[in-house]
Formats: structure tokens, sequence, C-alpha cells
């Protein structure tokens, strides 16, 4: 517990003031952008892309000209971009801070290439041929403002993380990965229901949520669920922190999330692990077996026609 420690105490550290957290944002970018082009594409992106396509083929979530919304693209845009790579779709990506790292976005669509490359022809992805073509016109561009046109992507920053600055009801998909987790629990209800909002009659949600304890991924011999430990006013009092915040909202919770705010299940998707021998705290004491080893919520969701 000596490095999950450690973690929580820096993270509370850089918290506390708010050039902390400036020192703590800009110092990760470097670090965290020099790790991601020596590292290249991780599988669990191409992965992540292999079953975002899937998902949008098995529904038939795009149209030609539509239009789709990612929700905290961070550092690689990496929704979007395989989207507007085998799709004629026009996407916006929203953020609540620049946290763009260009080499390593660069150094992701490389390797996309260097993966659709080697895919034999039978298992290729839909629109590989078109995919490879603005692949490469994509690392020719000049800058990521060159990408942006040729993929038709639209970058925006709004520090609330507010929707309501975007059209109402002109999106066919809003799309996340290991985004929602971060938004504080109280804005949880009012957020799902802009996302339901911003999309057509008929839209689609796709989210990938993680529901494992983020200090886990800094102490890998912890359980992936330590939080269980904890009752909500110990863990805001000496756990949760701005910079690392994760809001522990399960997986009964989220589904009530969604259907309060009008959508449809379309697939209620889950990855589950052995979180090992945790002390369940109450807010946690009343979860299924199965929902208490849930790890990874894999949602579609549909707005009804």
């Amino acid at each position: 517990m000596l490095r999950y420690a450690g973690a929580v105490a820096a993270s509370k550290a850089f918290s506390a003031t708010a050039v902390g957290r400036r020192v703590y944002h800009h110092l990760g970018r470097q670090a965290l952008e020099r790790l991601r082009v020596a590292e290249g594409l991780p599988q669990r992106y191409v992965d992540r892309a292999d079953r975002l396509l899937a998902q949008v083929a098995r529904h038939d979530v795009l149209a030609p000209g539509d239009r789709v919304l990612e929700i905290g693209t961070g550092w690689v845009h990496w929704e979007a971009t395989v989207l507007a790579l085998h799709h004629d779709v026009r996407v916006t990506m929203l953020d609540v801070r620049d946290n763009r790292l260009p080499r390593a976005y660069r150094a992701y669509l490389a390797g996309y290439r260097a993966h659709l490359e080697s895919v034999p022809a039978s298992l290729a992805p839909a629109g590989r041929d078109r995919a490879l073509d603005r692949l490469g016109a994509a690392l020719d561009a000049p800058d990521l403002d060159g990408v942006y046109d040729l993929l038709g992507l639209e970058h925006v920053v709004e520090p609330t993380g507010s929707l309501a600055g975007l059209d109402a009801g002109r999106f066919a998909l809003v799309v996340s990965a290991d985004v929602l987790e971060h938004l504080p629990t109280a804005s949880l209800a009012a957020h799902v229901r802009e996302e339901l909002e911003r999309v057509r009659p008929g839209g689609y949600a796709i989210h990938q949520i993680d529901l494992v304890d983020h200090y886990h991924y800094f102490d890998p011999s912890t359980s992936p669920k330590t939080y269980y430990r904890y009752g909500d006013g110990t863990w805001r009092r000496w756990f949760q922190s701005e910079v690392q915040y994760f809001n522990r909202v399960q997986r009964p919770q989220w589904q009530a999330l969604f259907r309060d705010a009008g959508w449809s299940v379309v697939e209620d998707g889950v990855a589950c692990g052995e979180i090992g021998e945790v002390p369940i705290a109450a807010p946690f004491a009343a979860l299924s077996p199965a929902d208490r080893d849930c790890l990874q919520i894999l949602g579609v969701h549909r707005r009804p026609a």
C-alpha cells in the first residue's frame, strides 16, 4: 500500500492550490507525452477501436454526413479519430482543458496505420481502405489543425464541461472512453440528460466507464476496488483530490442515471475481474457480487425515436 498512499498524498498536495494544479497538469503532460511516444500505440487502444467500430456497425449508428460528439478526448482524441477515419462524419471533441499531446497523437496515427496494414482483408474493419488513405494524408499534415481539417474534427474547450453551447438534437452519436467516472457525482444526472438533448431522436450514446480505483494504477499490488474500504466522509477527507478525481459511482447507479434521463438500453456490457479480499464500507454494502466485481462498463444506449 506504500505506493498507493504516496499517490494519494501527492494528489492531495498538488490539489491544494491553483499553482499546484497547474504544475501537476504541466508536468503530467510532459512526462506522459514522452512515455506515449516511446511506447507507441498500445494494444488496448487497438481493442477500443475494434470494439467501437463493431458497436457502430452492429447497430447501424452512422450514415454519411452525420455529426458525432466525443466527450473528454484528452490526450489523443482516439475515439473521434477512429470514427472519422472509417466513416464520413464530422466530430466535435469537447474537453474541459487542453491536454493534447501532438507528438503522441502522431505516433498513434502511425501505429494505427501499421495495425490496419497488418490485418487480413477478411478480418479488417469496414472502411479500412478509406482509413488507410486518410491516415497517409494525416501523417503528411503539418500540424494538428491540418489533421483536423482533413478528418473533419473540431476541438472545443469548455472549462465547465457543459454541453449547453452545442446544437441540440443534431448529433447521431455521443461517445466517451474512461471519462464519465471523472465527472462530479452531483452533476451526473444533469450531464446524462444533456447528452440525450444533444442527440437526435433515434441517436446513440456509447460509453466506456472505468470503475477501477485510479490510485490502483500507481500501485498494482492493491485491489482494483481498494476504495470499497472507505465510507463517503473518509474518502472525501483523506483520499479525494481534484487532480485525481473519480466519483466511485457503481454499475447500478449508472444504469439508473441513464434510465431516468430517458435513454433506452441497447447493450449492457461489462468487464469484471478478481478484486481480492476487500472490506466493504456502507456505501457499497448493497452491491450484488457481480456488480461488486465490475471493473468497466461498456454501454450502448439509444434515445427513443
